[in-house]
């Protein structure tokens, strides 16, 4: 019934027929036509009614003086409206790589679904489909930005278009094996850091942002309050932890050591960069630990170019050369933030209670917590099937079989 109150109709006026119907941003309008007869102003009523339809749907551009603004132009207004106001740079970064260069020049208008559509499939041959939904999220959020400016009367275009298949994968963590293995390769100067972000599954953010009086040693706590120079955290809200016992002596030889107020500073005493490449000091460590999936065996005589990948790291010569390969450890990809994994996991796979976990890592939901950070690794799982057991006390189940 609804669907026929929306319809178009038409009716005799002044000596004209006119047409009411319900155009591409979904209001209802009054024209008039040259119609002769009814039915010509039907047919008429029935194309303007399909246009809108296609409108609505966003397959047809809204021809408005007003949507020639650019994409572009749309992107300067959520920068200096929202963008600047974000603890972190990278969202306006990865826009502006990706975004701008292909679609900020276009007129709204042209940034039609079909148009996003190809857009998005040409970066998924190189980025991964969580960047792709990324990439379409902010065109998502550039044009709710032009509706609620009124630059555009029509649709979201990028609402139209589906998500990329995000396939779901565990994240790496660190084994309680290889954690002091880790801490004991590390830098001295880096360790304690490390250490931090280990025991307390702190975000990078949040600990570059840590202060010496956001510690207190005596009733071991500390209060994480700060990320990204902004003053709160990615939940918004300050949180009070204990300090775990072997956590101490890292604490305070990094309290001793930092010519600032901050708990980590780079060298002179300011706050590290945004893109410290802590990733890179963690690998090199786990490299340095043994903790390898192979080794790249490199031949480093000008020219030559060989290059293979081997389960040992042995000593060879290179097979067109003769030249000693260089050996070179190619490490987990275990990422900084994966330490917060760590921690998580390792809590959990200790039987600490998800509700504690959850309090640790300062998530509002337990389900965040298990879901993401909840490993369960072949030897956990041996264990749990292993507790299956249904046969009587000293007999083989193989005599049992007849």
């Amino acid at each position: 019934m609804n669907q026929e109150i929306d319809m178009a109709s038409v009716y005799r006026k002044q000596n004209r027929w006119w047409i009411h119907y319900k155009d591409g941003t979904g209001r209802w309008r009054d024209i008039s036509t040259k119609a002769d007869t009814k039915t010509a102003a039907k047919t008429m009523a029935k194309e303007l009614e399909h246009k809108a339809e296609r409108q609505q749907r966003g397959l047809d551009p809204i021809h408005d003086p007003r949507s020639r603004v650019t994409l572009g132009e749309v992107m300067d207004i959520w920068w200096k409206n929202y963008g600047s106001k974000l603890r972190s740079t990278t969202i306006n970064l990865f826009a502006e790589k990706h975004i701008r260069k292909t679609l900020g020049s276009l007129a709204l208008v042209e940034v039609t679904k079909d148009k996003i559509e190809t857009f998005l499939s040409e970066k998924a041959e190189t980025l991964a489909p969580r960047s792709v939904n990324h990439l379409r999220a902010h065109l998502r959020r550039l044009f709710n930005i032009a509706i609620n400016k009124g630059l555009w009367l029509s649709v979201n275009p990028a609402k139209q278009v589906a998500k990329a298949k995000v396939p779901k994968k565990l994240n790496d963590y660190l084994r309680d094996e290889e954690v002091p293995r880790v801490l004991a390769a590390l830098p001295a100067k880096q360790r304690p850091l490390f250490a931090t972000a280990i025991h307390t599954g702190g975000r990078k953010g949040e600990l570059l942002d840590l202060r010496k009086s956001d510690i207190d040693l005596k009733e071991r706590t500390i209060s994480i309050c700060r990320s990204n120079e902004n003053d709160t955290t990615k939940g918004g809200h300050a949180d009070l932890l204990p300090i775990a016992d072997e956590l101490v002596p890292y604490l305070q030889e990094a309290i001793d050591t930092s010519p600032s107020e901050l708990v980590f500073p780079d060298a002179k005493g300011n706050r590290q960069r945004h893109d410290v490449k802590l990733q890179k000091v963690l690998r090199k460590a786990m490299v340095k630990a043994g903790i390898v999936t192979g080794f790249l065996h490199i031949c480093r005589k000008k020219k030559c170019g060989f290059k293979e990948r081997r389960s040992n790291g042995a000593e060879s010569q290179c097979p067109r050369c003769s030249k000693t390969l260089f050996v070179k450890g190619i490490p987990r990809p275990v990422r900084f933030h994966d330490l917060r994994h760590t921690t998580a996991t390792l809590l959990l796979k200790a039987e600490v209670p998800l509700a504690t976990v959850q309090r640790v890592l300062r998530h509002t939901d337990p389900s965040i917590t298990s879901e993401i950070y909840g490993h369960l690794d072949l030897d956990d799982m041996r264990k749990a099937v292993n507790k299956l057991s249904f046969k009587p006390t000293g007999t083989s189940p193989l005599k049992l079989v007849r």
